[in-house]
């Protein structure tokens, strides 16, 4: 499964996590994690990095990945969009970090701990903790080269099917929406979501069924066609093939499950107040 946030532009968001489990996901705006305590694994590109108390990590824009905790974590998570560092989102355009984990000297750690994670409306305060942040990041690792993206595409590209996925649409026809030829748009999205558009399509589809199946009592067959399905025989072959039970079995168990019934949500974590 493979969610997209399409929200995350021109701002700064602070949440706390415990034993946080999330599959994977990708957002325009950069995700810096602090573990306070326990471990976690994070899988960024389909590498993984495993992460001790005190450690920090910074995922950039459009990088897949997802969360695991096998035992117990605790986490600061702040989410800030390119817009508020755009001198290091030019440093990194079509880079990797060679390493994305990375520590904080005291006097740094003291610092962003007072301005980035809790509400703080100073932004010139926020803005210069991002960068003391992202520098001392820079003296621990380095970037990696990567062939030329285009990060705006993939923004509009999934923004478009995360509008119009209750709807009869193909690769061929959103290709011709969005002004590209099929086969680069193809070709594109199996490079950059590492899955068919089919796939992808089908998993957004049953992810807004159960939601519908626990919070209405719509009947299943309205359901399916609610989701975009034009048959409730393919609905139930592709809802089998991705929840491996059945849209009754789904809800008869009743399952309250946060990521299960994500992307219907506008946040995955629990916001700090």
């Amino acid at each position: 499964m493979l969610i997209y946030e399409a929200h995350h532009f021109d701002y700064i968001s602070n949440y706390h996590t415990l034993d946080l489990n999330f599959p994977s996901h990708l957002h325009r705006g950069f995700e810096l994690l602090f573990l306070v305590d326990g471990e976690m694994e994070v899988i960024i590109s389909q590498k993984s990095y495993h992460l001790k108390t005190g450690q920090f990590l910074l995922i950039l824009p459009y990088e897949i990945h997802s969360f695991i905790t096998r035992t117990h974590s605790r986490a600061n998570i702040c989410i800030f969009s390119p817009d508020y560092v755009p001198t290091f989102q030019r440093m990194i355009e079509n880079s990797s970090l060679e390493n994305p984990v990375f520590n904080l000297s005291l006097e740094a750690n003291t610092l962003i701990s007072r301005t980035l994670f809790k509400d703080n409306p100073n932004l010139l305060e926020q803005k210069a903790s991002l960068y003391l942040l992202l520098s001392e990041l820079m003296r621990q690792t380095s970037l990696i080269k990567s062939e030329k993206q285009n990060p705006e595409l993939l923004h509009k590209l999934l923004t478009y099917i995360q509008d119009h996925f209750t709807e009869s649409i193909s690769l061929k026809s959103i290709a011709g929406t969005l002004g590209y030829s099929y086969n680069y748009l193809s070709k594109y999205f199996n490079t950059n979501i590492s899955m068919s558009f089919v796939d992808f399509l089908n998993e957004t589809r049953v992810n807004y069924a159960c939601y519908l199946l626990i919070y209405t009592e719509k009947n299943i067959t309205e359901i399916a066609f609610l989701c975009g399905y034009e048959s409730i025989r393919s609905f139930n072959r592709n809802f089998i093939k991705i929840k491996l039970c059945t849209p009754k079995e789904y809800r008869e168990k009743q399952p309250q499950s946060f990521m299960d019934l994500y992307p219907l949500e506008t946040g995955i974590y629990q916001e700090l107040k």
